[in-house]
């Protein structure tokens, strides 16, 4: 029973960065920007919550345990500084018109920098190693312990079927979502019906670096509650661009993806003593190693699947818009 409590607030906890990286792909796909910075802007939220974590905790309030409520705070925090961070994507490829793909790898390097100077600034205020503790944190869900059930119902959960299903509603059954899919596939068109295309990929480029900016304040948070390079958000932004294109750019089948990986992840970790209980599994956590990979094989096995089909994304994605070329 243990390890499946295990398994369950793991899966959770995956399911909600996971679907919260994969959306934050494909809002900026859907508006004609191919976005591989979104590992970058998780990095750069997970810092931005290790900041806010570390002032609040060690400068305001002098190392007390701080409520719960105070992850508002920070993940808001997080959010719209990752949405600033963003904008300087924006500016490169809307403004600049320059390549999006070479723009989001150095935006993805950016991220790694500004979070090395935060390193050394709070290490040095810590007077620690290679990495630096977020003190006085506790999750707001029922319960913070990963061991209790409880811990399901929580903060990051709502916040990902939220911003999930809020999403979904915003891109298929408003004019403003219409629109918006509109610019991805044909931004010259949509021009030619009097939409705003540079505003509406403005505010696409925000929102994109604003959730992923919550997925990498949730990885870091209940991962490891301490941030590291070493560690950053272990390539789980690369991991959502994947399921993004497997799931076709489509949120239901992106929720249903992130759910079954979630689940493969944290029965990889968890469920290897629970199937040593069983006389014919005796010995399997010598492969330990490999089965932590087993997640990841399936999803490139589904993803390979899927690309078969050749279901191709936003027509417009990964080209810059010139209002001339009518």
């Amino acid at each position: 029973m243990y390890s499946w409590i295990l398994i369950l607030t793991t899966t959770i906890f995956m399911f909600s960065a996971l679907t919260l990286a994969t959306l934050s792909g494909i809002f900026s796909e859907r508006v004609g920007i191919t976005n591989i910075a979104v590992n970058g802007f998780m990095i750069f939220g997970a810092a931005m919550y290790a900041l806010i974590s570390f002032l609040m905790t060690d400068v305001v309030f002098k190392g007390k345990t701080l409520s719960p409520w105070f992850q508002l705070l920070y993940f808001a925090f997080a959010g719209i500084l990752s949405s600033g961070f963003a904008l300087l994507f924006g500016f490169a490829t809307i403004k600049l018109k320059s390549d999006q793909s070479v723009s989001g790898f150095a935006m993805n390097i950016l991220a790694v920098g500004v979070a090395s100077i935060l390193l050394l600034f709070v290490k040095k205020a810590q007077q620690g190693g290679d990495y630096f503790q977020m003190r006085g944190q506790t999750e707001l869900a029922l319960s913070p312990n990963v061991d209790n059930w409880k811990n399901i119902i929580s903060l990051k959960l709502f916040l990902a079927l939220i911003i999930a299903g809020g999403s979904w509603f915003f891109l298929n059954k408003t004019k403003w979502g219409l629109r918006y899919k509109a610019i991805g596939e044909n931004p010259q068109a949509a021009d030619v019906a009097g939409i705003n295309v540079f505003k509406y990929k403005w505010l696409g480029i925000a929102y994109s670096g604003f959730i992923a900016g919550l997925a990498g304040a949730i990885f870091i948070q209940c991962k490891t509650n301490q941030f590291s390079l070493y560690i950053e958000v272990g390539g789980l932004g690369f991991l959502a661009l994947a399921i993004m294109i497997t799931s076709g750019w489509k949120i239901s089948w992106t929720l249903l993806i992130c759910i079954i990986f979630s689940f493969i992840y944290g029965f990889s970790y968890f469920g290897i003593s629970w199937l040593e209980r069983f006389e014919s599994m005796k010995g399997v956590s010598r492969f330990a190693e490999l089965l932590y990979t087993l997640p990841f094989i399936i999803t490139l096995g589904i993803m390979i699947a899927k690309m078969k089909s050749k279901q191709m994304g936003p027509a417009a994605a990964g080209r810059p818009y010139d209002k001339s070329e009518r």
